[in-house]
């Protein structure tokens, strides 16, 4: 191929996944080359600029911060923990129809206690609940320190994670509780599916490595973590090009060998790692290279898509008491807002989750101001595509359906605010993709149903030699914590094949 630039391992795209491998490879000594297409890292989680705004794109916290938490000790691998300060979120507000659960305090456990103050009906159904979650995350943790004794013997020492693989939440909550409220008080996570389609094994492993100390957020906005994980990759003498899209994936004798990029450039590694949509991975392969990749996609479906409102107001939230995250629900049945998205519709009054940064750290905004986020889980093919095919058309339906979401959340949490409005700009599915790449603006990249969870995800070896996949459509399970892992898993894999060693995360 030439004369070249070579590297020990080429990461196409700065995810959370892609940055967390890239990081531990660097600090390993590896010579790393992080490629990405957009001006900044980070994948979703990053933070923009309007002005004198700072903006989170999309994520309003992050679990496992806490010391010796499971995100904490990623990041103190790659040496960037120092980099970011974390700040306990202690005031969460979820309403529902006909209760509220208001938290002073972060954990999973003080939601426990608050759901045993409004349910003492349930008690037995939630101890029962609380002792299998910890028994599932005992498990889980002991899995990504399998022995080989444990693999032989693996039905004795994995016994829950078998037994649940193929069950739903809803299937444990119907089994364990009368009450409709309780069940829907338990299923209020990060995750667009209903309780009918959602993993348990997944809400177990995310309360347990994720929720059970509380969630954070990072000062500074969500892109100080992406921004950390970059530096950390500098340091150690990586490097990171950016507005630089790869364009094809080399192969020779059946084994990955480099990249092309767009603009022509050509680099070269015995190493691939994609942290990217799979089907766009299929696209950069050579054609007599695609099928066996492709193959493997078919049967995975994505979550949904999300719009998000961002706003800016100069009414004193903190004097009115706001929370710094409230979770709105006006449906109280829980499948019936999936369905209703599965047409490609949106309900009356979907379900709001607001936050409010500058509540955490008011240098987001100037002096006297707040920054308000506004998300709402949604179809990519609402009114076809958000009228994409029209540029005024799909100007229109942002702008009524960003209305109607104003409407709701000052009718129903800040009065007032329509006019004490100083900013506005909204994100639609489109958007999302447009910026990420992920298809269809998928939220979470792929649905957490029992058939797309742990090891029933696509591994982080591809199936050709040399190829490897991260992020949020691969093996563990989405979100920030999650990517990160795979972005553990399969520096994990190439140091361990390469005769390096690399610390677990027990």
């Amino acid at each position: 191929m030439g004369n070249h630039k070579k590297y020990d391992v080429l990461i196409i795209g700065a995810g959370i996944g892609g940055l967390t491998a890239g990081a531990l490879l660097a600090r390993k000594g590896w010579k790393v080359l992080l490629l990405e297409k957009e001006k900044q890292v980070g994948g979703y989680v990053v933070s923009f600029r309007r002005g004198e705004y700072t903006f989170d794109a999309t994520g309003a916290f992050i679990g496992g911060c806490e010391k010796g938490g499971e995100f904490d000790r990623i990041l103190k691998e790659m040496d960037a923990r120092e980099a970011i300060e974390f700040i306990p979120v202690r005031t969460i507000h979820n309403i529902y129809p006909g209760f509220e659960i208001c938290l002073k305090t972060g954990g999973f456990a003080s939601y426990a206690d608050r759901l045993l103050h409004l349910f003492p009906e349930e008690e037995k159904g939630l101890k029962d609940y609380l002792s299998l979650v910890k028994k599932i995350g005992d498990e889980v943790n002991a899995y990504s320190r399998i022995t080989p004794v444990r693999k032989i013997l693996f039905p004795i020492f994995f016994r829950n994670l078998i037994r649940y693989h193929r069950t739903t939440h809803q299937s444990i909550l119907d089994h364990l509780f009368e009450g409709r409220e309780i069940k829907m008080a338990l299923h209020t996570l990060p995750v667009t599916d209903p309780p009918s389609r959602l993993s348990f094994l997944f809400v177990a492993t995310l309360i347990s490595k994720a929720l059970r100390e509380g969630v954070f957020y990072p000062k500074g906005g969500m892109g100080k973590i992406s921004e950390a994980m970059a530096h950390s990759i500098l340091r150690s003498g990586g490097e990171i090009l950016l507005r630089t899209e790869v364009d094809q994936i080399l192969i020779k004798d059946g084994r990955a060998e480099g990249v092309l990029t767009k603009d022509g450039q050509i680099f070269q590694s015995p190493l691939i790692i994609t942290n990217i949509n799979p089907n766009h991975l299929v696209q950069m392969l050579p054609q007599e290279s695609r099928n066996p990749v492709a193959r493997k996609m078919e049967r995975f479906e994505y979550s949904l898509s999300c719009f998000i409102l961002y706003l800016t107001t100069d009414l004193n939230l903190r004097e009115r008491g706001l929370p710094y995250f409230t979770y709105l629900r006006s449906l109280s049945d829980l499948e019936e807002e999936y369905q209703i998205m599965q047409r490609g519709e949106i309900p009356k009054n979907p379900t709001l989750i607001v936050s409010i940064p500058t509540l955490m750290d008011p240098s987001l905004a100037p002096e006297g101001q707040h920054i308000v986020k506004v998300l709402v889980v949604a179809p990519y093919h609402y009114q076809e595509r958000w009228g994409a095919g029209d540029s005024k058309t799909y100007r229109r339906i942002k702008e009524e359906f960003s209305r109607k979401i104003l409407q709701q959340l000052e009718s129903k949490l800040i009065p007032g605010l329509r006019d004490h409005l100083l900013f506005s700009e909204a994100a639609t599915p489109l958007t999302l993709e447009r910026y990420t790449g992920n298809e269809q603006g998928a939220m979470y990249g792929l649905a957490s149903t029992p058939g797309q969870i742990g090891n029933f995800r696509p591994p982080h070896q591809a199936s050709i030699p040399g190829l490897f996949q991260v992020g949020h459509y691969t093996r563990p399970s989405h979100g920030i914590v999650g990517a990160s892992l795979s972005g553990l898993f399969a520096a994990r894999a190439i140091l361990q094949k390469s005769k390096h060693q690399i610390s677990s995360t027990k």
